[in-house]
C-alpha cells in the first residue's frame, strides 16, 4: 500500500473529536471524502475474506471495537458491481454476474425517467402499436404520467423502508404482498395504469442487482426521473452528463473514484466489467500497491 494513503488515513482519524463512536458508520461519515455526494467513498464489509482481498490490493482497513462491520479505503467506483463470489466462481459466470450488475444500474436508474421523457415528450419514439395499447391503458387515469411514477416509486420505497423496520420472517411477505395489492388495486380504480407498475416493479428489482449502491440508486432515480419530466430526454442526458462530471471529479484518500473506469492498462482492465482468468491476473493495482505490483509470478 502507498504511505501517503496511510498517513492521511491516520491525520483523519486523529482529527476526530466526538464524545462517542459507536461503530464504524461514525467514522465512515467522519472521514471520508465528498461528505454530500450520494457515492461513498469508504466501503464496507462484514467478511472477513472480503476485507483480507482489500488488504491484498493495497487498501487500508479500519475496525473499531463490538462493531462486526470493517471499513476498507479507498474505496472506487467499480468495487460497487463486484462481489466476494466473484472470486470464488468461474470467470465466465463472474464475468456474467458483473455485466448484469452493470446493466442493472443502468435500469434501475434510468427506466422511469426514459418512460416518462418518452411518454411526456417523445411519443414519436415508440411504434405505433405500442404507443396505442399505453394510450389505452392511462385512459381514464386522473394524474400525470409523471405524477403517476412519482407517486407509485414513493409507494415502493415506502414499503421497502417498512419490510425493514419489521421482523424479518414477515418482512419480504410483507414488502411483496403489499406491493401487489395496492399495484393491482390503484390499477383496477383508475388511479395509475399498468405500465407504470411494470416500469415500477422493474426498477426496483433491476436495483437488487447492485445491493451495495442502495442508498446512492435511489437518489440518483429520483434526479433523473424530475429532470426527465421537465426536459424529456434531453434533460435525462444532460444530466447523465453532469453524474458522469461528478464521478470523475470525486476521490478517496487521493485516488480518482473513477480510477480503472479510465485506465488504459490492460491489467487494470481484466477486473472491471469482466473479470479475467486468475492465472492473466498476475499484477496488484499499480497506483495502490506501488511497493509489490506483483499477485503471482507468471
Amino acid at each position: 500500500m502507498q504511505p501517503e494513503i496511510v498517513e492521511e488515513v491516520n491525520k483523519r482519524l486523529d482529527g476526530i473529536d466526538i464524545d462517542g463512536i459507536l461503530d464504524t458508520g461514525y467514522i465512515l461519515e467522519l472521514i471520508g471524502d465528498n461528505t454530500y455526494s450520494p457515492f461513498t467513498t469508504i466501503g464496507y464489509t462484514e467478511r472477513p475474506d472480503a476485507v483480507v482481498g482489500k488488504l491484498l490490493e493495497g487498501r487500508v482497513a479500519i475496525l473499531c471495537d463490538n462493531s462486526p462491520v470493517a471499513l476498507t479505503l479507498p474505496f472506487l467506483f467499480i468495487e460497487y458491481f463486484s462481489v466476494s463470489q466473484d472470486y470464488y466462481s468461474h470467470f465466465l459466470y463472474a464475468s456474467f454476474n458483473r455485466l448484469l450488475s452493470w446493466i442493472g444500474f443502468f435500469l434501475t436508474t434510468s427506466i422511469p425517467a426514459i418512460y416518462t421523457a418518452i411518454i411526456t415528450f417523445h411519443q414519436e419514439m415508440l411504434p405505433t402499436p405500442l404507443i396505442l395499447s399505453v394510450s389505452a391503458a392511462r385512459q381514464g387515469v386522473p394524474l400525470p404520467s409523471i405524477a403517476e411514477m412519482i407517486l407509485i416509486l414513493f409507494v415502493f420505497e415506502v414499503l421497502r423502508e417498512a419490510s425493514v423496520r419489521i421482523p424479518a420472517v414477515i418482512g419480504q411477505t410483507i414488502s411483496i404482498v403489499g406491493a401487489l395489492i395496492i399495484g393491482q388495486a390503484a390499477v383496477e380504480a383508475r388511479l395509475i395504469s399498468a405500465p407504470i407498475i411494470i416500469v415500477a416493479a422493474a426498477s426496483g428489482i433491476t436495483g437488487f442487482l447492485v445491493p451495495k449502491m442502495e442508498q446512492a440508486v435511489i437518489l440518483v432515480r429520483f434526479m433523473f426521473l424530475l429532470a426527465s419530466a421537465f426536459m424529456g430526454l434531453y434533460g435525462y442526458i444532460f444530466l447523465c452528463i453532469i453524474l458522469y462530471i461528478h464521478l470523475t471529479s470525486m476521490r478517496s484518500f487521493g485516488i480518482p473514484y473513477m480510477l480503472f473506469g479510465s485506465s488504459l492498462l490492460s491489467q487494470d482492465q481484466k477486473d472491471i466489467v469482466f473479470r479475467a482468468p486468475w492465472n492473466k491476473m498476475i499484477k496488484r493495482p499499480r497506483i495502490l500497491a506501488s511497493k509489490n505490483t506483483n499477485r503471482q509470478n507468471s
